[in-house]
């Protein structure tokens, strides 16, 4: 992974509405800003997917995901410290102003500290969380390879970055962060 490729993929996703598609820790994913109404449209066409699913975000910072947390939400951040074995996705209530393309129909919002080194230089170099969802048409099974995102979906991404996604053979568990509820195990 170069520099360049990460400054690019950020430039896309901050100052174009772009969508790129990464590795993350067990599959490929598609990106974008989580405040581009845009970008999150299109990764909604391009998986055929409704919106009233919701996505993630991930992030390499705790502060990344602040400014789409309720206040009440703030008072719960200490669970995205806490390590794991492996990636934990917490839901924490989200603050009104969140695009329902990224929340769905959900009052909470999915978030992710990931130690996936793809993904932390892509949130570092766009100084953001970025948005995440598994990239597959719905009810196709995940890319997990760069060659099979571009083999899927040659015309609709801005970037696909070329990586190992991380190792882990599952998606990432679900915890709600307030009642500590498993909503989906590892």
């Amino acid at each position: 992974m170069s520099s360049f490729t990460i400054r690019k993929a950020a430039e896309w996703i901050n100052y174009q509405d772009g969508v790129i598609a990464y590795p993350t820790e067990a599959v490929y994913g598609f990106g974008c800003h989580p405040e581009s109404e845009i970008g999150l449209a299109r990764i909604l066409q391009i998986k055929n997917r409704s919106w009233q699913k919701g996505m993630l975000l991930v992030a390499s910072s705790v502060e990344q995901v602040i400014p789409y947390i309720s206040d009440e939400g703030l008072q719960q951040l200490d669970c995205l410290n806490q390590t794991y074995d492996y990636p934990v996705t917490w839901l924490l209530p989200v603050d009104s102003y969140v695009s329902p393309l990224l929340t769905g129909t959900h009052e909470k919002i999915a978030v992710r500290i990931s130690n996936h080194p793809i993904v932390k230089a892509l949130c570092h170099a766009a100084n953001s969380a970025i948005v995440s969802t598994s990239a597959n048409r719905a009810g196709i099974s995940p890319a997990i390879h760069a060659h099979q995102v571009r083999a899927q979906f040659p015309n609709d991404l801005d970037q696909v970055i070329t990586g190992n996604v991380g190792g882990f053979s599952k998606p990432s568990a679900i915890i709600d962060a307030d009642s500590k509820t498993v909503i989906r195990a590892y």
